[in-house]
């Protein structure tokens, strides 16, 4: 059980990353192409370390590699639905679900560490 809450807020953490990256780029509903690009790229390359950390070390590298990946295109996927169809709503929800799941990967990294 504790695998796949884990692997919940692995997956979680891209959004902080999708979220970041998309109002760095111009987009049609958040973004406004700001120069910041620097910082969405290290904020995004940082959130696929902390959930590439946490993955692989609940499930193993194969697996942890794949749930990376796998959340990064489905999430991203689903942020550009939502950021065409509710982009307001889906800007606060992707926040907080990202912060929750990146929380969720710091908390599951120090329990991992203390457990092992």
């Amino acid at each position: 059980m504790t695998e796949e809450l884990i692997g919940a807020s692995a997956a979680l953490a891209s959004l902080v990353g999708l979220s970041h990256w998309a109002r760095s780029v111009p987009t049609r509903a958040w973004g406004d192409g700001t120069p910041d690009r620097i910082r969405a790229w290290a904020i995004a390359l940082g959130t696929m370390v902390l959930q590439g950390v946490v993955a692989v070390t609940a499930a193993g590298p194969t697996a942890g590699v794949a749930l990376v990946i796998a959340a990064w295109m489905a999430l991203g996927w689903l942020l550009v639905l939502a950021m065409n169809l509710w982009p307001q709503a889906a800007l606060r929800w992707a926040r907080r679900l990202g912060a929750l799941g990146g929380a969720g990967c710091v908390v599951a990294l120090g329990w991992l560490l203390v457990r092992g």
